[in-house]
C-alpha cells in the first residue's frame, strides 16, 4: 500500500510539474509568438518582445520589452520602445477585460516630407500585412478586449527637412470592447495608436515650417536692414 501511494505521490508530481510546465513556459512562447506576429502585421515591420509572463492563478500578463522597428530608409532603427504592457484575462474563457499600455517611447522622424508614423499607417491602411500562422491550419480565435488605453506620453519628434528636434505630448489613447481575431484586434489598437501619433506630429511639423518660414523672414528682414542702413563694415565711417 505505501508504495502504490508513493507511486501515485510521484505522479501527481510529475502531471502537477507538467501542468505547471505549460502554464508558465508553453503558454508564454505561445502569446510571445501570437503578439509578434499581429504586431508585425500591423505595423508592417518585425515587432519583437522581450518576454511575457502570465499567471493563471492572477488572471494577469505582462509583456515586457516590447520594440517596434523602423520602416527602411529612416534613421532611427526603433520607432517605438513600450516597457511593458499589463492585462487581466479570464484564462477560461479568453475574455479580456482590460490592456494597459505604459510609458511608450516614441520616436517620430520626418524625412522626405513623411513621418515614420505615416508611413506604418498607410500600410495598415493598404492592408500590407505579414500572415498570422494558425497551429494545424485551425482559424485564429475570436477574442475580445473591453478596456484598452494608452496613457499620455512624450515623443521626440526629429525633423531632416526642417532641421528641428524637439518633444511633444502624445494625448491618451482608449478604446471599447474590440473584437476579432487576435490579428484583426491589434490593426485596430495598431490603426488607433498611429492616428493618434500621426495626428501629433502632423501639428509639430505645421509648427517647424511657420518656424523656419519666420527664421527665413527675420534673415531676410536682417539682410535688408544692412543694405538699407550700411554693413558692419560701413558702420564706423
Amino acid at each position: 500500500m505505501k508504495k502504490f501511494l508513493y507511486v501515485f505521490l510521484i505522479l501527481a508530481v510529475l502531471v502537477g510539474g507538467a501542468a505547471w510546465y505549460f502554464t508558465s513556459f508553453k503558454m508564454d512562447i505561445m502569446i510571445k509568438q501570437k503578439v509578434e506576429q499581429a504586431g508585425s502585421a500591423s505595423f508592417g515591420t518585425p515587432v519583437s518582445i522581450g518576454g511575457v509572463q502570465t499567471s493563471i492563478k492572477d488572471g494577469s500578463l505582462k509583456i515586457s520589452d516590447i520594440k517596434i522597428p523602423n520602416p527602411s530608409g529612416f534613421r532611427n532603427k526603433t520607432a517605438v520602445t513600450l516597457k511593458g504592457i499589463e492585462a487581466a484575462i479570464d484564462y477560461a474563457s479568453w475574455d479580456i477585460k482590460r490592456v494597459y499600455i505604459n510609458e511608450p517611447n516614441i520616436v517620430i522622424e520626418e524625412k522626405g516630407g513623411k513621418t515614420n508614423f505615416d508611413v506604418m499607417l498607410e500600410r495598415l491602411n493598404q492592408g500590407e500585412q505579414v500572415p498570422v500562422d494558425s497551429p494545424d491550419g485551425q482559424p485564429e480565435p475570436v477574442i475580445v478586449i473591453h478596456h484598452f488605453r494608452m496613457n499620455e506620453s512624450r515623443a521626440a519628434f526629429e525633423s531632416e527637412s526642417m532641421d528641428r528636434y524637439s518633444d511633444l505630448e502624445i494625448d491618451e489613447v482608449e478604446l471599447s470592447n474590440i473584437k476579432g481575431t487576435p490579428s484583426e484586434v491589434a490593426s485596430v489598437i495598431a490603426k488607433a495608436v498611429l492616428t493618434e501619433i500621426t495626428k501629433e506630429a502632423a501639428t509639430e511639423m505645421l509648427k517647424a515650417q511657420a518656424r523656419k518660414k519666420y527664421d527665413e523672414v527675420e534673415e531676410s528682414a536682417k539682410d535688408k536692414l544692412k543694405d538699407m542702413f550700411g554693413g558692419e563694415e560701413d558702420s564706423g565711417n
